[in-house]
């Protein structure tokens, strides 16, 4: 009866939080000079439910992407001090992929062949993803019956989080060496419906998580 009930608590703790896996990701330990100028390149994202869109963002429902390099700009410059970002969208041809393993699982790592000189770093996202998911039923109860399974008082509840997905990559603008990959996966928990607190939360939890362990950060 302890151990379920130890179960339950852990569900309940990791349906507050923003996952409770740790974050894929792996960086060039000899990657330690913070750089000046950033250059941001990301392609189209997709949407998975364009009702949402409308109804949050419906200035924007044919130029999605105007509206997330305006996030991404306005979130790289208030997480981080003395750097000059350039963000631009660029195309699926634009992009080309490697294969590269985080904890064992191997993931698709975005390059782009031509870099702009003038930057220090390129950062690299693709694959974004935003839309609803529906994680598996959480249920809480005050107490068992005498066959050990739940009794009065049970609630259950079905975990909803708006959720932005992706993959990304550092570059070396000047020798094109990689610096750094991973994948991510941003939460925004909702109850009835999705807002546009929504959309902001996830990308600014998909950039605090493409920065972490880096020395963009410091």
């Amino acid at each position: 009866m302890r151990k379920m009930k130890l179960a339950f608590a852990i569900a309940s703790a990791c349906a507050l939080l923003v996952g409770c896996a740790a974050p894929r990701s792996v960086m060039d330990q000899g990657w330690t000079q913070k750089p000046a100028k950033v250059k941001v390149v990301f392609t189209e994202p997709f949407i998975a439910n364009p009702d949402d869109l409308q109804d949050d963002l419906p200035e924007y429902v044919n130029n999605f992407s105007d509206w997330y390099k305006a996030q991404l700009e306005t979130n790289l410059g208030s997480q981080t001090n003395g750097v000059l970002y350039s963000v631009e969208k660029v195309s699926m041809d634009k992009v080309k992929f490697e294969a590269a393993a985080v904890n064992g699982v191997n993931i698709k790592v975005p390059k782009v062949e031509e870099m702009d000189g003038q930057a220090d770093v390129y950062l690299v996202v693709n694959d974004i993803w935003i839309g609803r998911v529906e994680s598996e039923t959480t249920c809480t109860t005050g107490g068992f019956n005498a066959g050990g399974g739940l009794g009065m008082g049970t609630t259950c509840t079905q975990d909803k989080d708006f959720t932005g997905k992706g993959n990304y990559a550092y570059y070396d603008a000047k020798t094109g060496k990689r610096l750094g990959y991973g994948d991510f996966e941003a939460k925004s928990g909702y109850t009835f419906a999705v807002s546009l607190s929504d959309w902001q939360k996830v990308v600014q939890k998909t950039v605090s998580s493409v920065l972490d362990n880096t020395p963009i950060k410091k």
